[in-house]
């Protein structure tokens, strides 16, 4: 099954919880154990995996068997901007996918994202643009006749901070318990 790595959470000395998207199956989480996997299993690396469950228990929490990277952003390693924005963008993403449901289309838009990140030349908005195009797909599309502004790309550096902390505003009151990134004042500082 291919899905997108979402975070990595170390609970011991050698275990992990790793956390994913799937088109299948949603937001799903899994045991990691020792060092193995830990250079593929990084946020918004797309990969294939296989896993196992204990005792076939619904409540148990599997482990992953097996791992390959299926496609990481080559750019993240050496650029720093593209760096801060997979951040945010991995931070939003594992702030609001909550809930173990398929959903295709959604999968398919985020791996486009993610090679976008990769490739485009021009990413000083690819964060303000996802933000805008991740709310359709949470279902709190932003209506551009109540911010008609939000549809036209900023001029500025100080437009770009401006409508970034507006739409993380805006997140915040649409969608219950969600949390301003930590990495938006790092974005912030880095594109300033």
């Amino acid at each position: 099954m291919s899905a997108i790595v979402l975070s990595l959470t170390k609970y011991s000395d050698t275990g992990s919880i790793v956390h994913l998207y799937t088109a299948e199956h949603g937001r799903v989480q899994y045991a990691v154990y020792g060092n193995k996997y830990k250079g593929i299993l990084r946020p918004l690396s797309i990969i294939e995996f296989t896993s196992t469950k204990r005792n076939n228990a619904p409540s148990q929490m599997g482990t992953l068997s097996s791992v390959s990277l299926l496609y990481t952003p080559q750019r993240l390693t050496i650029e720093v901007p593209r760096q801060c924005i997979a951040m945010f963008i991995a931070e939003i993403l594992n702030n609001t996918l909550r809930h173990p449901m398929s959903d295709k289309p959604l999968y398919e838009w985020l791996c486009h994202v993610i090679r976008l990140l990769d490739q485009e030349e021009d990413i000083y908005n690819l964060h303000l643009q996802f933000l805008m195009d991740y709310a359709t797909f949470l279902g709190i599309g932003i209506d551009d006749t109540e911010h008609p502004k939000w549809f036209n790309a900023p001029a500025n550096r100080q437009e770009r901070q401006q409508r970034l902390r507006e739409l993380c505003s805006y997140y915040e009151e649409h969608i219950e318990d969600f949390r301003i990134p930590k990495s938006l004042e790092v974005l912030i500082e880095v594109f300033d």
